[in-house]
């Protein structure tokens, strides 16, 4: 027989105090509560039970807040075992609120939710007390569903289509959008269906822009708005009427012949400069309206391809044009606008290439205050003849212009640089032409070309201003160098250019050339050409040298020296600087910097007393003059100093 293992009584009185311990703590646990039980019926609003629903208790949260006791219950009779319609829900012993809600379709078209007892939701739902091992039986009873109608209308009755929001508040106290809402019709009028009743705010979103949005009654949010109660089967009417957003109109007065659509445009100060915002557009009569503005500061324009773009009330650009204050919902009339008959130019472009696509982009650019600034885009089209191309620029009012074109690509890749009238890569250097406003010119082709380069270094000083000559003899583009003493000009159309090399500023000992060593004065037509033809051009390089010195001393009309008075050294036409510098304690001067050439020596306005800029002549009194005919001109040598005969008196 098998032989058992012997517990000791040891093991033995261990096991026992264990078990005496686990019924001590047993015992000494508190019962957990029961609770108590939410029971009843619910039936819809003809009086027949309701199969299939849900409850959703809560319980407070906080003063005006509520917040879920359990999780929503789903009802049906196969789960419960209950006969159709009843519920029986365990809770704790508390007090709370309960509301129901049908979850058929069928009854949801008709049905509404409702709330134990008296409310459509829990702020109007009346509390429940369970109580402990005890039944709390209710017999709540769905509302028949409502819907909501109206209109949403602007000044003058106008119907206007806009999403027309209904917010309900959620139980915890906000107000929240509900999905019923819906667009109001052309005519403004709306209806909304499938509304449970219940207390609602409403509000209309999406307006056209013109508008100022707004919720019911005439207040801007849906905190401020009116409560709507809407009673079981019920229908009000809720209606709007909408304010127009600040709006700007006014009359335009066409030129004779003018038949072109024209935009009117409200600009408003952004980013440092005049931004379109809004546009208008003129009727039969000529009357406009720019409407859906915010309070701001605006100017209005009008451009059109047959008028001159003309602003409110003068000038051609938002930079000229008057200011317009606008309050948000303010209307300003009279902004009356009467455009000139426009200019156009008219030219061609023979034998372009564009490549796989694209096509020819032009720009007019006109002579404003010494700058060029581009005012209109043209039209360019294909002749038939081989790769040529006709192109007609309008808008222009009368004045100075060149036009430039380039190749517009979809995939950014150009066929041809920019190109400017005479061939310059920029319009500064191009051949300029008069336009006349109401009139037609005709401009000289601009032929195209692929692109070439001209690049090269400038040793004997860093940051020296290098300047690109186009094939018109005129400035078209400069650059400084770097440390390195680099330069590059890129994108440059075919043609014959001159590159000049000088220091950027106008106090310096290196004296101005052109390219291969010639004289400052001799200008473009005295200097020796680059020629470029689609390629790079390298090695289009200089080495300043030491220029000429002109010396002197200037004097007041007491003998005493003029300090801190600044003298000009001017060479002839063609020079690429003009020469400056200051004078001393002592009242002398050395300007240097200069080339091989003549120059007059100019004090400016206002050294030693002097009312008038005055020139150095060695025949008059005091040696100065203030007519340049009178002038005596200086020969200077490069690297050699020029000492004037004897002091300059002024004053």
């Amino acid at each position: 027989m098998l032989r058992g293992h012997r517990v000791s009584k040891a093991s033995l009185s261990g096991v026992v105090l264990v078990l005496a311990v686990l019924v001590s703590l047993l015992s000494s646990a508190p019962a957990r509560a029961a609770g108590g039980t939410l029971a009843g019926t619910l039936t819809g609003p003809n009086g027949a039970r309701t199969e299939y629903f849900e409850v959703t208790v809560f319980q407070p949260d906080g003063p005006d807040a509520w917040e879920l006791a359990i999780p929503p219950r789903t009802i049906t009779s196969w789960d419960t075992g209950l006969p159709v319609g009843d519920f029986a829900i365990s809770l704790p012993a508390g007090s709370y609120r309960a509301c129901f809600r049908a979850l058929t379709f069928e009854n949801s078209e008709t049905t509404g939710r409702t709330c134990w007892e008296g409310g459509y939701d829990v702020f109007g739902a009346t509390d429940v007390v369970v109580t402990e091992g005890g039944t709390t039986t209710i017999t709540p009873r769905l509302p028949r569903e409502s819907s909501v109608r109206g209109r949403v209308v602007g000044p003058g009755g106008v119907g206007i289509s806009a999403y027309v929001a209904p917010y309900r508040r959620a139980p915890d106290g906000t107000w929240q959008l509900e999905l019923f809402g819906n667009q109001s019709a052309a005519d403004g009028s709306f209806l909304l269906t499938d509304v449970d009743p219940g207390t609602y705010r409403f509000c209309v979103l999406d307006v056209p822009r013109e508008f100022v949005p707004e919720c019911w009654d005439d207040v801007a949010t849906v905190a401020e708005a009116s409560d709507v109660t809407v009673a079981p089967g019920g229908s009000p009417i809720v209606s709007f009427w909408l304010t127009r957003r600040g709006n700007i109109s006014g009359t335009l007065t066409r030129p004779a012949g003018s038949t072109e659509s024209i935009a009117i445009t409200a600009f408003r100060y952004r980013n440092s400069r005049w931004e379109a915002v809004s546009y208008g557009s003129a009727g039969q009569d000529g009357d406009f309206r720019i409407t859906g503005l915010d309070a701001d500061t605006y100017r209005v324009c009008a451009f059109g391809f047959d008028i001159t773009a003309t602003c409110w009330r003068q000038g051609s650009s938002p930079d000229d044009a008057t200011d317009i204050p606008l309050g948000a919902t303010q209307a300003r009339s009279g902004v009356n606008l009467s455009p000139g008959t426009a200019g156009y130019i008219t030219g061609s472009l023979p034998e372009v290439y564009l490549g796989a696509q694209g096509y020819p982009n032009l720009t007019a650019y006109r002579l404003v205050d010494g700058a060029w600034e581009g005012v209109a885009v043209g039209e360019a089209y294909p002749t038939g003849a081989d790769n040529a191309w006709a192109y007609t620029i309008g808008s222009l009012p009368s004045g100075t212009y060149v036009v430039c074109v380039e190749h517009q690509d979809p995939e950014f890749v150009p066929a041809f640089p920019q190109t400017c009238s005479g061939g310059s890569p920029s319009p500064r250097g191009g051949i300029p032409f008069q336009v006349t406003a109401g009139a037609t010119t005709t401009a000289a082709d601009i032929v195209t070309g692929q692109a070439g380069e001209v690049r090269g270094r400038v040793t004997g000083a860093t940051g020296v201003r290098v300047d690109l000559y186009a094939p018109t003899g005129r400035l078209a583009l400069s650059q400084v160098t770097g440390a390195d003493g680099l330069y590059r000009f890129r994108d440059l159309p075919g043609g014959d250019y001159h590159v000049a090399f000088h220091r950027a500023t106008a106090s310096t000992s290196l004296a101005a050339e052109w390219w291969r060593n010639r004289r400052d004065g001799l200008g473009p037509a005295g200097a020796t050409p680059v020629t470029v033809d689609g390629a790079v051009v390298a090695g289009i390089s200089a080495t300043l040298e030491t220029g000429g010195v002109i010396t002197g001393r200037l004097l007041d009309g007491g003998g005493d020296p003029v300090v801190g008075c600044v003298l000009q050294a001017r060479g002839e036409d063609g020079s690429l600087a003009v020469r400056r510098a200051t004078s001393g304690v002592d009242g002398r001067f050395s300007i240097g910097g200069l080339s091989t050439a003549s120059y007059v020596v100019l004090v400016r306005q206002g050294c030693g007393g002097s009312t008038r800029a005055l020139y150095f002549d060695a025949d008059a009194a005091g040696r100065t003059s203030p007519r340049l005919r009178q002038a005596d001109e200086v020969a200077v040598t490069l690297g050699a100093t020029k000492a004037l005969p004897g002091p300059l008196t002024v004053g």
